[in-house]
Order: structure tokens, then C-alpha cells, then sequence
């Protein structure tokens, strides 16, 4: 079992990564995103193996795998999600969703998990709640005009940060076949433009405003449900084991403690079904999508997708200590509500993406925010 100064110093790592790993790949266009997807978690895929062989090729755990795929599926369903309701509504519910549901898990012993102990159960209500209204905060920092207009080109745009820790698709909704079709239609007869505008629409823009809002909203936290419950078949396996070691020794915790699981033996497991899971999505696109048909421009997207996959997936393994460690009460509402101030300074010094009065006041209530959370939910233990 990691000591607590691990799990902090992980969870601290974590937030870092997941917080920038969308840097690499900021100025590349990502198509409708599933390309990019599917190689980001080839570079997902490559952390997997050196954790793997630190702890020595543990056994493979199947069961394990769903939490991969569960995210996966989380992260296919953010393009229809901003689709429907925006970026902003879908980040704050699917990421509200996500820390609640991660933090609720732990608390309260959700789906045959074993309930984190929490010396001060109040003071760890505050806490998360002060987290979610950080996480709030942090999408109310406004881009720059200049960003907004990067955004419409289908560059990858991200102003608060990794919050949901699944959102490589976020920018890369696009009708490309629509706006093909209506371009030619314009050209060939300017009067049948609001026609073909429509000819080429998904189901999601055949619904009506209020519609598109409810399903939007639904699948925000449906995404946010899967997002949170994503580490719960790898914890499942290894309160099991905790629950046998109690058993065969009830009067020695220490015994008892020393033999419980490490989470990094179930690392592999989990990345391999992220990856799997991708592949899978993809290959069902190809067959009912045909592809993005601009293919011809991804190719350059491999390799930056492949290091945030890497990133991102740096930041998955300290969240598995981090768990282990602290316990998901602790992590999940410190590592879901970091992320967006590392985005939000990122984009203050390197991009200038955020600029005016009114964001500095915002981003500095939400780094109040975020502080006093952390410190509350350190506490609470």
C-alpha cells in the first residue's frame, strides 16, 4: 500500500498531465476526432507495458478491462454531448457527474466497493462541494476572439483543461459532409443554400431546440456516470482481495495490510481495454461512417496524438496510486478539479489565450476555490 505522501504527490502528477496533455496536439486538425482517438490511445496503450514490467507482468485481469471501456465509450459519446448543448454545459455536467460519481463510490461503498474512511465526513462534504463550484468557475473563463476563431477551423481547443479526462473529441465535431454539400449547393444555385444546408444533418440537429437539449444533457451524465465508475472493476478486484486477507487474519491488520494488492498490477489490464475499446469504435465508424472523408489531412496528427496519449495516460497510472493511496473520497475531487487551473495558466503563459478583467477575476476565484477544496478534503482524512 502507497503511504499518503505518495498518493498526494501522484495526485499532484496526475493533474499536471491532465492538464496539458492536449498541448502536443493544440494546432493540428483532428478531423471528426475518431482518428485522432484511436491513436492517442496507441500511445495510451505504450505506457501500459513499462508499468507492466516494473511490477514484474502481474496476471492479466479481463474484469479489469471494463473500466477501459467504460471511459472509451464516455469519450465516444462527448462529440453528439457538444453536439447538442455546448461545450461549456456538457464539460461542467459530465464533469460534475464524473467527481461526484467517483467521489460517491468511495464514500459510500458503491457496486461492492469497500467505503473509504473519512475522519471528518462534513468537512469532506464541503470540500466537494467547493471543488464543484471550481469546476464550475473554470468554464466561465471566456477564449479570446482569436481562439474562438482557431476553434471554428476544428483545431483542438480546450479552456478548461482535462476536467472530465475524456475529451479528445471535444473540438473535432464537425459536419464536414454538410458544409461540403451546402458549399457546392451555393455554388451551382445560391437560392437552394438553405436546402442543402439541411439535406446532409445528423439526428441529433433533425431535433428540436429543447429536445437537443434534454438528450444532451442526458448523455452528459451518462458520460459522467461512466467517466466516474471508470476505476471501479480494477477496485472491485482488489477490495476482494483486501476482503479475503481480513478474513485470514482478523487480528493482525498489519499482516492483513501488507499482502493487499498494488494497483499498478492492474494498470495493464485497464489501458489495454481503453485501447481495445478504440479499436473497436473505430472500426465500427469505418463501417458505418466510411471514414472522415479529408482523411488525407490526419496523418500528421500520429505522433502528437501518440504523446498525449502518453500523458494522459501518465496521469491515469498516478490516479491508480493515487486511488490506492488516499482513497477515491480524496482523489477523485482533488485530480477532477486541478486540471483546469494547469489548463487556464497554460493558456495564460504560453498561449495567451486568456485575457480581460473579467477572466483574471474568474480564474482567480476558481484557484481560490480549487485551493481551499484540496485543502478542506486533506483535512477531512
Amino acid at each position: 500500500m502507497a503511504s499518503e505522501t505518495l498518493g498526494y504527490i501522484c495526485a499532484a502528477i496526475a493533474v499536471l498531465f491532465f492538464g496539458t496533455n492536449f498541448i502536443p496536439v493544440k494546432k493540428f486538425d483532428a478531423g471528426d476526432g475518431m482518428f485522432f482517438q484511436l491513436w492517442m490511445c496507441l500511445g495510451i496503450l505504450i505506457i501500459s507495458f513499462p508499468v507492466q514490467i516494473y511490477r514484474g507482468w502481474p496476471e492479466f485481469q479481463p474484469f479489469a478491462m471494463w473500466g477501459g471501456f467504460l471511459w472509451c465509450t464516455g469519450n465516444i459519446m462527448s462529440v453528439i454531448t457538444i453536439q447538442s448543448v455546448g461545450m461549456s454545459i456538457g464539460l461542467l455536467v459530465w464533469g460534475a457527474t464524473n467527481m461526484i460519481m467517483g467521489w460517491a463510490s468511495g464514500k459510500f461503498g458503491l457496486f461492492g466497493l469497500i467505503s473509504d474512511p473519512i475522519d471528518d465526513a462534513q468537512l469532506n462534504y464541503v470540500g466537494v462541494g467547493v471543488a464543484l463550484l471550481a469546476l464550475a468557475l473554470y468554464i466561465l473563463i471566456e477564449p479570446t476572439k482569436e481562439e474562438e476563431e482557431e476553434s471554428d477551423d476544428s483545431q483542438i481547443h480546450d479552456p478548461v483543461g482535462t476536467i472530465s479526462l475524456g475529451k479528445p473529441l471535444l473540438e473535432s465535431v464537425g459536419d464536414e459532409d454538410d458544409y461540403l454539400e451546402s458549399s457546392t449547393a451555393k455554388k451551382s444555385n445560391p437560392s437552394s443554400s438553405s436546402s442543402s444546408s439541411s439535406s446532409g444533418k445528423t439526428f441529433i440537429n433533425k431535433l428540436s431546440p429543447p429536445q437537443k437539449r434534454i438528450a444532451g444533457i442526458l448523455m452528459a451524465l451518462v458520460m459522467g456516470t461512466l467517466f466516474g465508475c471508470g476505476f471501479d472493476p480494477a477496485q472491485y478486484l482488489m477490495d476482494n482481495i483486501k476482503r479475503d486477507n481480513d478474513d485470514k487474519y482478523p487480528d493482525d491488520d498489519v499482516m492483513a495490510r501488507s499482502l493487499d494488492p498494488d494497483p499498478l498490477d492492474y494498470v495493464f489490464s485497464h489501458l489495454v481495454g481503453i485501447f481495445a475499446s478504440s479499436v473497436f469504435y473505430y472500426v465500427l465508424y469505418l463501417m458505418y461512417c466510411g471514414g472522415y472523408r479529408n482523411s488525407y489531412k490526419l496523418p500528421a496528427l500520429r505522433l502528437p496524438a501518440v504523446i498525449s496519449g502518453m500523458m494522459w495516460a501518465v496521469a491515469q497510472v498516478c490516479w491508480f496510486v493515487a486511488n490506492g493511496a488516499l482513497g477515491f473520497t480524496t482523489s477523485f475531487p482533488i485530480i477532477t478539479s486541478g486540471p483546469g487551473l494547469v489548463a487556464a495558466i497554460c493558456g495564460i503563459t504560453l498561449f495567451g489565450e486568456i485575457k480581460g478583467t473579467r477572466n483574471f477575476v474568474v480564474l482567480t476565484l476558481a484557484f481560490t476555490c480549487t485551493v481551499t477544496a484540496d485543502a478542506l478534503i486533506v483535512m477531512s482524512r
